[in-house]
């Protein structure tokens, strides 16, 4: 009987459990602001969802996609911008313009002249009342080397909450009744790039490898990146892809010739200049 007992109040608490994690994931929270920065030319896609019985993979899914060019203008552009004509009822998602032309007033895609600042306006409606709506993000590359940029952050303004943006997915309950108005703003900033890293040298090369390593300026930077120039080249370009953790790099799979390196130093939002240049002959 005490056994019997045991398992009943553990079935319980985990009912108790699975139901405020539900109520937490599918119910609009106000979440703390988290701005990202990246480049001042730079596009946010959003994907939205709706579970749906029609629909591919049981869903139904619109992608939603605003950004800034330079090329770009902050009225319709046939170049950047695209009219949805999406009228059916189980996923509605749009940029709204009243100012536009009657035509080209809902929009998919909406990119604008990269001025700051800027905001959007989008909504978002479903006829499947009671299922979860989810927006997830696909955001740009962050802002890397000149230090001007623009700083995103997406609001929840039916709810009136901040939606943070690293997260995976934003999701909240859908009303059939409510269409769910959003609001994503851009402003322009410019940060301060650290000092480049100093000393760099190489403390041993091989036929086909280079170890390079070297100091940081000054503190605050989250990693490195290397460049090097081919022999023959006369560009630099980029071998890591993430910043390197560590001031130190070993470069594989070199032919034969002369190499120059040059490394930066990243933080979160800006890249410095190069560090001062280091030839390396390579052979046997």
């Amino acid at each position: 009987m005490m056994r019997t007992t045991n398992v009943k109040r553990k079935s319980i608490l985990l009912g108790k459990v699975m139901v405020f994690f539900l109520f937490f994931a599918l119910t609009p929270h106000p979440l703390p602001l988290t701005p990202c920065v990246f480049a001042s030319d730079w596009q946010l896609g959003l994907t939205i969802s709706v579970p749906y019985p029609g629909g591919e993979g049981g869903k139904a899914t619109q992608v939603l996609t605003a950004g800034a060019r330079s090329t770009a203008l902050d009225g319709f552009d046939n170049v950047w911008d695209t009219v949805i004509y999406n009228n059916g009822t189980a996923l509605v998602a749009y940029f709204y313009h009243p100012e536009f032309a009657t035509d080209d007033q809902y929009l998919a895609r909406d990119v604008r002249l990269d001025s700051y600042p800027k905001q959007w306006d989008f909504y978002v409606g479903s006829d499947q009342d009671g299922q979860p709506i989810a927006l997830t993000p696909n955001l740009p590359q962050p802002s890397m080397g000149s230090c001007v940029g623009a700083a995103l952050s997406l609001t929840d303004v039916t709810a009136g909450g901040a939606v943070d943006l690293t997260q995976p997915a934003y999701l909240y309950t859908n009303n059939a009744s409510t269409t769910r108005h959003f609001q994503l703003t851009a402003t322009q900033t410019t940060q301060s790039p650290p000092d480049p890293p100093f000393n760099l040298f190489s403390p041993r090369t091989g036929t086909t490898v280079v170890l390079l390593a070297w100091k940081a300026a000054s503190g605050g930077v989250t990693g490195f990146r290397v460049y090097r120039k081919d022999p023959g080249a006369t560009q630099y370009h980029q071998l890591t892809v993430a910043p390197m953790p560590t001031a130190k790099y070993l470069d594989q799979g070199l032919s034969p010739g002369g190499y120059s390196y040059e490394v930066t130093a990243v933080t979160a939002d800006c890249e410095s200049g190069p560090s001062g240049a280091l030839a390396v002959s390579v052979g046997p």
